[in-house]
């Protein structure tokens, strides 16, 4: 077993800490002040010593044939103080394994909540981007079914937190409860390594009705996003002009440069070798595209059989690809024991941009790529997963869970597929999925808790 760093034990152990606590409430005389919390001590690896996987694609790294406590442990801590009915300043720290490789503290909650009427509530400040079901208790191992949110749908969807203002409306129509949520702001996302995506215009609408067991909800997310580099260059700042399909290799095209690849024609631009480069360069660079999200979500829980479904669609129009993803997950309690099963998948609608060769150049690129034109490609992903789990409730509090999940890269019309959870190491990290690496079995033992 892979013995944890030291700062994984010291938030570790002080998860633990607060969870044996008696009263989370800060004692006072208006009852004001409230601290509550969450974590998640699971250890976690595969059967492939050569694929890794990552619960959150930000990871710099992930899990393979070893047991790991470090990718999906996390604790939460909030504090809530209420001065008056119509008043409510939150923040919540949260401690978990980050693009930094480490488990520093970060903000995942502080707005100033302003309720005018009982049905209505403001807020401004930070929350968390409601754009999936599952948004904003994703954190919150105890609160769901699973180990982890299906990582096929909410790998999709990279979006933590909103930078912003949103208003929530409740009410009751006939038999039904529900609720209304928009709102709009901003967000940096960080990745490993300092670059990053930047969303802007993030405009948004959540509608949730309630029926006895059973929930439904729609929402639409509408962004423009940039994706940078470290340097600051926005991504990609170079192109693949693919050379072999099976595999998507094939000669890096660097539009910056005097040269636009040396193996290809020295001392030429991109410009010049490809008449079409710069129309095909900027419809795959990620400069205020669209990240447009559309979800449906079903749960149905009636104390016994447990049910949950969600589809999601992402718009993005560039060299992230459009795509769309599902799970749906059933389960039966037997007192405090659950068992469950989860089926879900994601696909991409890859497409193929192809580059013209300026007349002047045709040989020399056709001497290069003789399997046909070259042509620049978008992300690809076509794959699903098999998750069969079981949750036993310790406590009124806690809760133990063990999961195993059969992950299935599928290789499609557009050849291999990239990975969005699951990538090879060895030399070869971020490289595409294909069946040649066959399916991939992950295990999992959570220990969940809140207070």
């Amino acid at each position: 077993m892979k013995l944890l760093p030291r700062h994984t034990l010291t938030a570790l152990g002080a998860a633990l800490l607060c969870a044996t606590a008696a009263q989370a409430e800060i004692a006072n005389d208006s009852k004001t002040l409230v601290l509550s919390g969450f974590g998640t001590l699971a250890a976690v690896q595969t059967d492939n010593a050569n694929v890794e996987f990552r619960s959150d694609n930000r990871l710099p790294s992930g899990t393979r044939n070893s047991h790991e406590f470090d990718n999906d442990s996390k604790l939460g801590v909030q504090l809530s103080y209420r001065p008056t009915d119509k008043i409510q300043a939150v923040v919540q720290l949260l401690s978990k394994r980050n693009e930094e490789n480490s488990f520093r503290p970060s903000i995942d909650w502080a707005y100033l909540a302003y309720k005018p009427t009982s049905a209505l509530s403001l807020r401004a400040g930070r929350f968390v981007a409601p754009v999936l079901m599952g948004s904003d208790y994703r954190n919150v191992g105890y609160s769901n079914v699973w180990v982890r949110p299906p990582t096929d749908v909410y790998n999709s969807a990279t979006i933590n937190n909103v930078d912003g203002i949103d208003a929530i409306y409740r009410g009751e129509f006939g038999p039904f409860s529900y609720s209304a949520q928009a709102y709009f702001g901003t967000y940096d996302l960080k990745f490993a390594g300092g670059s990053g995506i930047k969303f802007n215009r993030m405009g948004g609408l959540n509608l949730t009705a309630e029926l006895g067991s059973w929930t439904f909800r729609a929402s639409h997310m509408d962004a423009r996003h940039t994706n940078y580099q470290a340097d600051g260059q926005i991504s990609p700042s170079t192109i693949i002009g693919v050379s072999n399909p099976a595999t998507g290799s094939g000669f890096r095209l660097n539009p910056g440069a005097a040269s636009c690849n040396t193996n290809l024609k020295a001392n030429v631009t991109c410009g010049n070798l490809f008449s079409n480069f710069d129309e095909v360069f900027t419809a795959v660079q990620r400069d205020h595209k669209p990240f447009n999200i559309s979800d449906l979500g079903l749960a149905f829980d009636d104390g016994k059989i447990v049910f949950q479904a969600e589809y999601m669609m992402r718009k993005s129009d560039s060299v992230l690809s459009d795509s769309s993803a599902y799970y749906l997950t059933a389960g039966y309690r037997f007192g405090k024991v659950l068992p469950y099963i989860t089926y879900s998948g994601s696909k991409t609608d890859t497409r193929r941009l192809g580059l013209t060769p300026a007349a002047k150049y045709a040989a020399d690129i056709a001497s290069k790529y003789p399997n046909g034109a070259p042509y620049v490609q978008t992300s690809n992903t076509d794959n699903n997963t098999v998750s069969l789990g079981l949750r036993v409730d310790l406590a009124s509090s806690v809760a133990l869970k063990f999961q195993l999940d059969r992950y299935s890269p599928h290789t499609n019309e557009f050849g291999a597929t990239d990975a969005q959870t699951m990538t090879r190491v060895n030399g070869v990290l971020n490289s595409p999925m294909s069946n040649s690496v066959g399916a991939i079995k992950l295990a999992t033992v959570a220990l969940d808790f809140v207070f």
